[in-house]
């Protein structure tokens, strides 16, 4: 988990990034909005409708938690981001889930191509 100052923490900061941009995938749906931050920061939110146990949402929350962690340091200062994972999430490996991950951003031209090569 990422620290505390890194995090979307409020409603009204995950409604706001939420009304931004949006992109999806097989693994994640995110959105997206830049800000004033001086650290990108990242939300992840899980539903118990997607999750339906327990167990579940909380390895769906490592997983991608993991794949942030090693996306992070490519990421732009004023990146705002909400990370929506999906059931296949589970089914995944680490490597894929930051591949997956990186492929939304590039596409919403949130990071390079080329930033943050050490995960391919």
């Amino acid at each position: 988990m990422l620290p505390k100052e890194k995090r979307l923490n409020l409603r009204q900061d995950f409604k706001w990034v939420a009304s931004g941009e949006r992109l999806e995938n097989e693994l994640y749906k995110i959105f997206l909005k830049f800000g004033q931050n001086k650290t990108p920061r990242i939300g992840i939110s899980l539903s118990k409708g997607v999750f339906k146990k327990a167990v579940s949402r909380n390895r769906a929350r490592r997983l991608t938690s993991v794949a942030v962690r090693a996306l992070y340091p490519a990421l732009p200062q004023s990146l705002n981001l909400i990370i929506l994972p999906r059931e296949g999430v589970l089914k995944q490996n680490t490597q894929k889930l930051t591949l997956s991950l990186k492929e939304l951003l590039v596409r919403l031209k949130a990071v390079n191509e080329k930033s943050g090569d050490k995960i391919n």
